[in-house]
């Protein structure tokens, strides 16, 4: 009797080599379905188990790559970069990496016209 085995691969906490597509890719060659992408880039994917995947699925956690998600436990945590703050409000403590959009706070702040590199850490 087979059943299916899901996982999920956080998009976001790749390492910056890593391609999304290069991943996906990689899980489908063993043999992991596409269910769906979610709006915080976590990709989904499904297979049917039986005993040859087994050893394909023990070979991608090795590497990294899949993370299998048990029932009984939340996912584990992927390999997080730590980012220290580039740009402090002195005032509330708020800070902005410098990575992604810009902080609201230190957006506010340069649409008023004051220079943002004051607020450099």
């Amino acid at each position: 009797m087979s059943g299916w085995e899901y996982t999920k691969i956080a998009l976001n906490e790749l390492p910056r080599k890593n391609d999304d597509i290069d991943v996906l890719c990689d899980a489908g060659e063993d043999g992991w379905e596409l269910v769906a992408i979610l709006p915080n880039n976590t990709a989904y994917l499904k297979r049917q188990v039986d005993d040859l995947i087994s050893e394909t699925t023990a070979a991608a956690e090795r590497e990294g790559v899949v993370r299998r998600e048990e029932t009984s436990e939340s996912a584990r945590p992927g390999k997080a970069y730590e980012v220290k703050a580039k740009y402090r409000d002195p005032k509330t403590n708020e800070t902005w990496s410098g990575r992604g959009r810009m902080a609201t706070w230190l957006k506010r702040k340069q649409d008023a016209g004051e220079d943002i590199d004051r607020y450099l850490v």
